[in-house]
C-alpha cells in the first residue's frame, strides 16, 4: 500500500514554521497532524520519525536495529565525475531487530547538491544517513 500524506506543523502563534523538522526545530509546542487513515500510534511515530527511526526503534524495542540494505542505486546510473543534478536514487532498506525486520522502507529520492550526491555515490553514505552527515538535525 502506498499511501502520500502531508504533514501540518503548526508554532504555538497557529502558523506553519517554515523548513523545520517537527518538534525538533519549534520552541515550546508542536502539533503535527496525520491524516486519520494513520490510527496506530506506533504508525504515526515512525511517519514523523525524521531522519531517526533506526534510533527512535532502537529505543523502543530497547535492543540494536541495523539497516539491512536491499536496493539502493540511482535510476539512471552514471559515474561519480558524470553524476549531474539531481540524482534520483530508488533504495529499499529493511530495519532488523534481533534477527527480525521491524520495518521495510522503498523510497525514491532526488540528490539536489553536490554534498548529497557525493556523500551517497562517492562516500556509500546511506540516504537515511544524510542529515546526520550533512548536520542537519
Amino acid at each position: 500500500m502506498v499511501v502520500q500524506y502531508s504533514v501540518r506543523c503548526a508554532a504555538p502563534h497557529g502558523k506553519p514554521e517554515p523548513n523545520h523538522f517537527g518538534d525538533v526545530m519549534s520552541q515550546r509546542e508542536t502539533s503535527c497532524m496525520l491524516p486519520d487513515v494513520f490510527k496506530n500510534p506506533v504508525q504515526r511515530i515512525m511517519l514523523m520519525a525524521n531522519g531517526n527511526l533506526q534510533r527512535v526503534l532502537s529505543a523502543y524495542y530497547n535492543l540494536p536495529v541495523s539497516v539491512e540494505v536491499v536496493h539502493s542505486a540511482p535510476e539512471a546510473p552514471r559515474a561519480p565525475a558524470d553524476a549531474k543534478l539531481p540524482v534520483r536514487y530508488t533504495r529499499h532498506i529493511n530495519l532488523v531487530c534481533n534477527r527480525t525486520v521491524v520495518c521495510s522502507a522503498q523510497s525514491s529520492v532526488e540528490l539536489l547538491t553536490r554534498k548529497a550526491a557525493d556523500l551517497v555515490i562517492v562516500d556509500g553514505v546511506g540516504i537515511g544517513q544524510l542529515f546526520r552527515y550533512m548536520n542537519v538535525l
